[in-house]
């Protein structure tokens, strides 16, 4: 029979949920790419079943998602990697003995990889492998795609140029055609204002460079970047009728 299921390796998080008692490690940890992951899997029920999501823990080693785990504190250094190691690969030997999947993505920290070394070898043929690479943001986004398969729906562009848009932030009111937003953009570029090339997951394309979501909001409304998330800056632009783009 050909292989039919999706394998997932994801590290584990800081964040946890603080339950004295013991709660299945994907429950357990509460990282963003656990809150994506939990999200496919109530949205997904038919390709969840064929999906098996394995966890390197800094605690535990490689465990399967349902497994029971305790509340800890006990983070993944190179010295804890290398004592893992060889666990880490039997364990990954085994799961992969089985011959069922098609597919391997991996989405772990720098030290959680020094714990996988060696896991190339173990890979059989016909298994397509992805690791993971990037910031924070865009391995998210990356977890995100792959469970999906394929990048979230933006809403259908229109032609908004000369159509003024509506928006508000921090009690701050815009008013603009996506032009004048795209016109405050360039004049932006030109003066060499902010920093616009510090986007991870989304941009504007602003000409032939792209610009951050949350540095072309800063641009508009005078707020510092830090005055606000990625999300709140992809929803002003997009009632603004500008057009995001995903990385």
């Amino acid at each position: 029979m050909a292989p039919d299921h999706r394998l997932l390796i994801l590290s584990c998080s800081e964040r946890k949920r603080s339950e004295p008692d013991l709660l299945p490690a994907i429950e357990r940890y509460d990282g963003p790419p656990f809150r994506v992951l939990r999200k496919f899997l109530r949205e997904r029920l038919r390709e969840a079943q064929s999906l098996d999501i394995f966890i390197l823990s800094a605690e535990f080693g490689l465990i399967p998602a349902g497994h029971p785990i305790p509340y800890y504190d006990h983070r993944m250094t190179p010295g804890r990697a290398h004592d893992l190691q060889p666990l880490v690969l039997y364990k990954l030997k085994e799961i992969l003995d089985g011959g069922r999947y098609h597919e391997l993505f991996i989405s772990v920290g720098r030290d959680y990889l020094q714990a996988l070394a060696g896991y190339s070898s173990l890979i059989p043929g016909g298994l397509r492998l992805i690791l993971s690479t990037g910031t924070q943001g865009r391995k998210l986004g990356q977890l995100r795609d792959w469970l999906y398969g394929s990048p979230p729906m933006l809403r259908p562009k229109q032609d908004t140029s000369l159509k003024k848009g509506h928006a508000r932030i921090r009690g701050i009111e815009i008013t603009m055609t996506s032009q004048q937003v795209l016109d405050v953009a360039r004049q932006a570029l030109v003066e060499g204002r902010g920093d616009p090339v510090r986007y991870q997951g989304w941009y504007v394309q602003v000409d032939d460079q792209r610009a951050a979501p949350k540095w072309l909001v800063s641009q508009l409304t005078g707020l510092p970047v830090s005055a606000f998330v990625t999300g709140e800056a992809r929803r002003i632009l997009e009632q603004l009728g500008i057009e995001l783009v995903r990385v």
